[in-house]
């Protein structure tokens, strides 16, 4: 009953982050369904970081194509912009599946926090004129270069990939509000992607219990998932009532808390 509380819970800030600020939710659904794991099913990290992983990445699929249709509706996605990267994307989240393992689970956590901290100081300290070449995105190559990277670093912490295109792309100039919805739709092409390959991966592993599909831990998809898709709606629309500085700033801020929930757990 603890577990689905905290479930439901994070449903609703994970609809919250998706909707406000883009995010899959993987930075908030990581931690908790690892944390869940280990604590309620007594698994070991290797396996509970990595099960929480592919399921933050499922989760993106929903959460992700109902905030690609939110912002759609905002008029806050640049399809032209998601053209350019599509390619690059899509081969780096067919990858995902196949290289996860490899990596051990303390490798996987310490990756995350880092990663977490790294990116909430660049959003933080991000000045005006801290532009970069604008040719990075209109060159076709070097967009979707830089696309299969990002999904191959998103696709190991277990995020849509939003803090990674959102300053980005706001580095290209591209206004914050807009790059938050544009990167809610490359999310959601990394999730669909990654969790093709890692099923198809999972496929040659026995199941720890009859709550997992794959590698996919269900009463997550359940309990945290469907509830959050009330608050992608809700809160897409208080993205239009935020300046962009303060978007920015919470942005931000969201980011070093779960890094240090993370880092203390």
């Amino acid at each position: 009953m603890i577990e689905v509380f905290i479930f439901l819970l994070t449903g609703v800030l994970t609809g919250i982050a998706a909707g406000l600020f883009g995010l899959g939710g993987g930075l908030i659904i990581v931690p908790v369904i690892t944390y869940s794991l280990i604590s309620f099913s007594n698994i070991p990290l290797d396996q509970a970081i990595l099960y929480g992983i592919s399921t933050s990445l499922a989760s993106m699929v929903i959460t992700g194509a109902m905030a690609t249709y939110a912002h759609t509706i905002n008029k806050n996605v640049d399809y032209k912009i998601i053209h350019k990267f599509v390619i690059g994307i899509i081969f780096g989240a067919l990858l995902i599946g196949y290289i996860i393992n490899i990596f051990p689970g303390k490798i996987l956590k310490y990756f995350f926090i880092i990663y977490t901290f790294f990116i909430a100081y660049r959003i933080y300290s991000h000045k005006a004129n801290f532009i970069i070449n604008n040719s990075l995105i209109t060159n076709n190559f070097v967009s979707n270069l830089v696309g299969f990277i990002f999904s191959i670093i998103s696709g190991l912490v277990g995020i849509g990939g939003a803090t990674l295109f959102v300053p980005f792309l706001i580095g290209h100039k591209i206004p914050a509000k807009l790059a938050i919805g544009t990167s809610s739709a490359l999310g959601f092409l990394i999730g669909l992607g990654a969790s093709i390959s890692i099923f198809i991966n999972s496929l040659y592993f026995e199941p720890i219990n009859n709550y997992m599909f794959g590698f996919v831990y269900l009463p997550a998809i359940l309990f945290l998932t469907l509830p959050s898709l009330f608050f992608v709606k809700l809160s897409a629309n208080w993205l239009l009532k935020i300046s962009d500085a303060n978007v920015k700033k919470l942005f931000s801020s969201m980011l070093l808390i779960i890094g240090f929930l993370m880092l203390f757990n």
